[in-house]
Order: C-alpha cells, then structure tokens, then sequence
C-alpha cells in the first residue's frame, strides 16, 4: 500500500502515474475507491466522478430515468468514500506554509460538499418523476444552460489540477462569478412569475432548489480556483 501520510505539492497536482495515463482523463470517474490512492490521485478522481455526475443530472433533468439517476447516486456514493479515505490519510506538517496546508486540509471537503449539492439536485430530479411535476421548455432550457456553464468550469478546474495555470484558473473564476450571476438572475425572474400566479408553487420550489444547489457546487469550485490562483501567482513571482 502507498504511504499516504505525506505531504502533496498543489503546484504540481498530478502523479507520475497519471501523467502516463492523461490521454484517458475522460474516463477517471470509472476508477474504483480504493484505500492506496495518493492525495493527489484522490482529488483528481473525486471531481472526474463529479464532473460525470454532473453531465448524468444535466441528461436526467430533461429525461428522467431510473438508470440514469441510479449511475448518479453510485458516483456520490464514491465521491463520499474517497473523500473519507483522504481526509484519514491526510497529514500536512508544520513546517510548511498554513496557505498551503491551509488548500491541502480543505480540498477533499470542498469536493464532498460539491457531491452533497449533487445529490440535492436528483433528488429534485426523482420528485419530478415520482410526482410528474411539469415545467415548461423555458424552464428546462434555463436549467440546461446552468449545468453546461457549471459542466465548463468544471473541467477547466481539473485541467488546472492536472496542469496548474494562471490563465485557466482566472478563466475558472471569472465563469464562476459570471455564473453566480446568472443564477442570482434566474432566482429573482422565477420568483416574478411565482408572484405573478404564472408558475405553479410545486415545481417553483424544485426549481429554485436546482438553482441554489448549482449555485454552490459553482462556488466550491470557485473557492478552490481562487485558492489554487492564489499560490500559482505567488509562486510565479518568487
């Protein structure tokens, strides 16, 4: 088994053995839990898996289906595991900065948190079904273009853990406050048509939950870009 009691450099997040195997990025989130995974390897699976989740949910809210909903909880599931696995073997000295110790220490929450809001959302998307909650093909559209948003920055974040870049994390950033607008947008317009009487309280209320919990997946990734572009251009100017 790997020693996982070490301390990782979030300057250079990507194994030797991920290196090799960068071609097949897109297909992480089929890599098991498993209790030998590096700190590094961890983070980079635990968000391939989110990413997947994400793309699942964004298919599921327009065509809802069981097998599809089911492949999203397992994910959570696994995010949830590796997370725990992580946070166990996680030792960070204290010789280095508490910046750093500081990202490394709170990284595998972020990435948990993000599954919890996840998870929030399919179950929005289970009521749906379960109850045949209708919304109309504006509200799908709106939703649809929240996760494609949220789905970009997602993997330019993990580009940035697999390469760490000025360029991409200010990208990551700046669409994450562009999206956290768009959403703040959409909240105060559904809430207009709520009051109006044209937009049933029933689906208002799984909507604006899908909205919320988008809203804070996007800043967990935020937070960590920001953290990330924080120590890049530090390390940059030294």
């Amino acid at each position: 088994m790997k020693d996982k009691h070490v301390f990782f450099n979030p300057l250079r997040m990507l194994s030797p053995k991920l290196d090799t195997e960068a071609i097949e990025i897109e297909a992480l989130y089929q890599s098991p839990v498993s209790e030998s995974m590096t700190l590094e390897e961890g983070l980079l699976v635990m968000l391939s898996k989110l990413i997947e989740m994400t793309k699942l949910l964004k298919h599921s809210f327009s065509k809802v289906s069981d097998e599809t909903l089911t492949a999203a909880s397992d994910l959570g599931n696994e995010v949830h595991a590796i997370e725990k696995i992580l946070t166990e073997g996680l030792a960070c000295t204290l010789t280095e900065p508490p910046e750093i110790c500081r990202l490394v220490i709170m990284f595998p929450v972020h990435l948990e948190r993000m599954g919890d809001f996840l998870e929030s959302i399919a179950n929005c998307c289970k009521i749906r079904c379960r109850d045949g909650v209708p919304f109309t093909d504006k509200v799908v559209a709106e939703v649809d273009g929240m996760f494609g948003a949220l789905l970009d920055i997602m993997n330019n974040f993990r580009d940035a853990l697999i390469r760490p870049n000025k360029v991409i994390l200010e990208y990551v950033v700046t669409e994450s406050n562009n999206l956290d607008h768009v959403c703040q947008d959409l909240q105060l317009s559904h809430v207009e048509r709520l009051l109006s009487g044209s937009t049933a309280p029933r689906s208002s209320s799984l909507y604006l939950d899908i909205i919320e919990s988008t809203q804070s997946v996007n800043r967990h990734v935020k937070s960590m870009a920001q953290e990330m572009l924080t120590l890049v251009t530090n390390h940059r100017a030294s």
